[in-house]
């Protein structure tokens, strides 16, 4: 791509396929305060590790660790991708686990935070959006987070489109199509890149 983009993320998995497939830098903050910024796109649900566990038994600590410590980094992230991009405008895209929209037993604090941070970026593009700054969204199935819970998507609706390796590939075409400058009319918008799982509205 032309434009200048950074992928905020964890090394390797959804970010590293995201970071090669847009020719992008991959990186941490810093990676954000780079001249002449076009783009940045933010994968959330991978740090912490998500881990099933019962919402019966989690104590305080456990829910800020899983639910505010998520939710204030992209909350971070999104403010210092919006400073280096409002001089110029440019492009934002989220993307989250599909579950934060449908829920999934054993993972409340880690679908609260999933979803908390994908309502923070719809809000952020209505905010955002009178300095040229858009931001939109990417949901994908967890197995693309966290491999280990490809079975608690389980309850969801069977896909229209069977599951193949390509599904990686559909996620960073979609983040091309959203990082596009000439789409104008595209704002705090969730696109599902699941096959047809999780159909929304």
């Amino acid at each position: 791509m032309a434009n200048k983009v950074v992928v905020i993320g964890a090394s390797g998995g959804v970010a590293g396929a995201l970071a090669d497939g847009l020719g992008a830098a991959l990186g941490g903050h810093d990676a954000l305060s780079v001249s002449d910024l076009d783009s940045v796109v933010i994968t959330v649900g991978t740090e912490p590790a998500p881990r099933l566990q019962d919402i019966a038994s989690a104590s305080s600590v456990e829910w800020d660790n899983c639910v505010g410590e998520p939710m204030w980094d992209a909350l971070v992230t999104l403010q210092l991708a919006h400073a280096a991009l409002k001089s110029r405008g440019g492009r934002i895209v989220v993307v989250v686990p599909t579950v934060g929209i449908a829920g999934a037993v054993g993972l409340v604090p880690y679908t609260t935070a999933v979803e908390g941070i994908r309502a923070m970026a719809k809000s952020a593009t209505r905010q955002w959006a009178r300095d040229g700054v858009v931001v939109n969204l990417i949901s994908a199935p967890i197995r693309v987070f966290a491999e280990g819970l490809a079975e608690s998507d389980g309850h969801l609706t069977k896909a229209a489109v069977e599951d193949d390796p390509t599904l990686v590939h559909s996620v960073v075409e979609t983040a091309k199509f959203l990082l596009r400058s000439d789409v104008h009319h595209l704002a705090g918008e969730t696109i599902v890149v699941d096959g047809g799982s999780v159909m929304l509205p």
